[in-house]
């Protein structure tokens, strides 16, 4: 093991997009940042189905040469067959190069005074160290590490940390298939097809199509994936990737010497499961409060602690929201759903959800609703028909405490 004679005020640990917009923001307030990265730093495989909104994209700051296709309709599939389909006079979504994303946020880390380590793996670190290992063991000076590292995060584990607890598993391929609108996108329900979540067909580059699916654990992601693709969706397999989506917040994400972002931190939204938005958020917020805090020498929890402070009141209610729904709706049985879809098309709905929908803040079009009187007695019996008020209780409960309903 050999020691090294340059010191650093923040370690980001993780080459993703959220530890490269971490880095950067330490960067920016002039800390001395250092970014290790276990694979080539290349964002391959990307594991990701690669759909953002246009407000994630902007917080991002990216290029718009990462950006493959405009979204604006999509098809909803119940298991039994109601359909629903959705048309935006506004793009609603993006499809990216995630891969190209990647490398280009880690240039723009870099340009900002960053150095990044790829090929270099954490192996171990403690209030004011970070060991690494490329080809020999190194034991670094970092006043505060960033665990940007994933749902098993090993920075957490270093340090204490709680790591996710809830997870979905996920198994997603890229097919030499032009099978969907290039503007649209098609999402799946039902026990058959992604029990406790579900699955997506999603355009890419020409020629190109991403469908996957997330289920909760106990069911086998690749075999679902597998039989959706013959069954659905024929055409040559290209790549396949796979992985774990946190959908519930850790209970704590700052100790001494460390604090947790992105999806280390399940800093992802339950009812689509999409970490770039709130991860990038985050990832700006922690880069700044560690910079700060790195250059003043403080590494204390409580010096950190402005972190979780800050990234809870811009999206905890929201997460809060989110996870409270996913839980309401993942109990759903195939009958449950296609009431659902039938309850749901109706034209004045679907021109609500068409107008207010929105990926990032689902709670919106509940508050859109609250606000259409003339929808309530159609909204009332589809709630009825779905099990009544105690069954979305909790969801309705996270609501009221993030101010999108009135107490009566």
């Amino acid at each position: 093991m050999t020691a090294s004679s340059r010191a650093y005020d923040v370690g980001v640990v993780g080459g993703g997009p959220i530890g490269a917009v971490a880095a950067r923001a330490a960067a920016a307030v002039g800390a001395r940042v250092l970014l290790v990265e276990a694979g080539d730093g290349s964002g391959e495989p990307a594991r990701c189905a690669g759909l953002v909104s246009p407000r994630a994209w902007e917080a991002l700051g990216a290029p718009s040469d990462c950006v493959l296709r405009e979204i604006r309709g999509g098809t909803l599939l119940a298991p039994g067959g109601p359909t629903l389909h959705l048309r935006a006079s506004q793009t609603k979504a993006l499809v990216i190069d995630r891969a190209r994303l990647n490398r280009d946020l880690l240039a723009r880390a870099g340009g900002a005074g960053v150095e990044i380590r790829t090929h270099t793996r954490a192996v171990s670190a403690r209030a004011g160290s970070l060991a690494v290992e490329t080809h020999r063991r190194e034991e670094l000076p970092v006043k505060i590490v960033i665990g940007a590292d994933g749902p098993r995060s090993d920075v957490a584990g270093f340090f204490g940390l709680p790591r996710p607890g809830r997870l979905l598993e996920a198994s997603q391929a890229v097919l030499d298939s032009d099978a969907v609108a290039a503007d649209e996108v098609e999402i799946l329900f039902g026990e058959a097809v992604a029990p406790g979540f579900f699955a997506w067909a999603i355009p890419a580059e020409p020629g190109r199509l991403r469908v996957g699916l997330a289920t909760t654990p106990g069911h086998d992601p690749r075999a679902l994936l597998d039989r959706l693709l013959v069954e659905r969706y024929p055409g040559a397999v290209i790549a396949r990737i796979g992985g774990l989506i946190p959908i519930e917040p850790v209970a704590r994400t700052v100790t001494d010497g460390a604090l947790l972002v992105g999806d280390a931190a399940g800093q992802v939204k339950p009812t689509s499961g999409g970490g770039l938005y709130t991860g990038t958020l985050c990832g700006r917020i922690a880069g700044e409060i560690a910079g700060y805090a790195g250059l003043a020498g403080r590494s204390d929890a409580g010096s950190l602690d402005p972190y979780e402070q800050r990234w809870r009141a811009a999206i905890g209610d929201e997460l809060r929201f989110g996870a409270a729904a996913h839980e309401a709706l993942s109990g759903f049985c195939d009958e449950e759903i296609d009431r659902a879809f039938a309850g749901l098309n109706d034209p004045q709905i679907l021109r609500v959800i068409e107008q207010v929908g929105d990926i990032d803040y689902p709670s919106r079009l509940v508050r859109a609703f609250v606000g259409k009187q003339q929808l309530w007695p159609r909204l009332f019996l589809l709630l009825q028909s779905l099990g009544g008020w105690p069954r979305f209780r909790e969801a309705a409960q996270s609501l009221i405490a993030a101010g999108g309903l009135p107490i009566v």
